[in-house]
């Protein structure tokens, strides 16, 4: 099965060459290129199947790192092509898949792809959710330090003026980051309830539910909202084993 691929780059002879390298190697298939980043972005985000985006940072009108922040979640495969190494970070925080400083050869090029393909791309027809175990979020205390949070090991995020407090089985990080933004991260993973405007919890670690209190795997207590109440109960009913005195 071919991957499905786009490139992006302001200088259309950077971009015809990665096309060229593309159009040399079996199992990737060049769906379309594009000189101008806004076209991109609204072909990106209309599209479906698009396992990769090979993608400069230097453009015109909308850089590399924006797009890709807009977009990141129709790919499964982010790659950035730059002569500027000083971006590695940004694209790191992305995450982005790989990082390729121009100007790089065939072989470099190739190399790079089948690292990448043994290490974790996956055609988009053919990738799991339970891939995408984890992501990286920068730390309010120490903001050049980005910090791996695994969805398994959240117990708890707690939104608290414009920073957010999340709550995992190893540590507490506060990030500086919308609950909105957060719920966009998460929304594919069903573990996630929202119970209240300012708390979201898995539901994997709630322990108790008493009147409009939820106790928390780690003994965190937390507020039910009323309108949060319906859904919680009834996600509660569905786990809950009737006696002859219910």
């Amino acid at each position: 099965m071919k991957f499905n691929c786009i490139a992006v780059d302001d200088d259309p002879a950077n971009l015809a060459l990665l096309c060229d390298y593309l159009a040399t190697l079996d199992n990737y298939e060049l769906i379309e290129s594009f000189t101008d980043p806004i076209k991109a972005m609204n072909f990106i985000i209309a599209a479906d199947n698009v396992d990769i985006v090979f993608m400069d940072v230097e453009m015109p009108g909308l850089s590399g790192i924006d797009l890709a922040k807009i977009i990141r979640h129709k790919t499964r495969n982010l790659i950035f092509t730059t002569a500027h190494s000083k971006y590695a970070l940004d694209a790191f925080e992305i995450e982005a898949d790989a990082f390729l400083l121009k100007p790089f050869s065939l072989g470099h090029f190739a190399t790079a792809l089948h690292k990448l393909q043994s290490r974790r791309i996956i055609p988009i027809q053919e990738k799991k959710k339970s891939d995408d175990q984890y992501f990286f979020i920068k730390s309010k205390n120490d903001k050049s330090k980005l910090v791996k949070i695994r969805f398994d090991e959240i117990i708890a995020i707690e939104s608290i003026q414009n920073y957010i407090s999340i709550y995992t089985t190893q540590k507490t990080v506060v990030a500086h980051i919308t609950l909105t933004k957060i719920k966009e991260i998460l929304k594919d993973n069903n573990s996630f309830i929202q119970i209240h405007r300012s708390f979201i919890i898995s539901r994997n670690y709630l322990e108790e539910i008493e009147n409009n209190l939820v106790r928390m795997k780690n003994d965190l207590l937390l507020t039910i909202g009323e309108n949060y109440r319906d859904e919680l109960i009834g996600f509660v009913k569905t786990k809950t084993i009737k006696t002859g005195r219910n």
